[in-house]
């Protein structure tokens, strides 16, 4: 059975950030991360720093 899935959707400084912090990761894995890679990285931190 298909997992659910989210669409998320950013514009403006947003979407300028998300590809800032995708550049910053390109720049240190050697390879440009997909969208989705880029995203689990960020939701991975995040989790890891607010983990009570």
């Amino acid at each position: 059975m298909a997992k659910p899935s989210e669409s998320v959707t950013l514009y403006g400084d947003k979407a300028e950030l998300f590809r800032e912090i995708k550049a910053e990761m390109a720049d240190r894995k050697g390879f440009e991360p997909g969208n989705a890679e880029t995203l689990a990285e960020l939701m991975a931190d995040w989790h890891q720093q607010n983990r009570r």
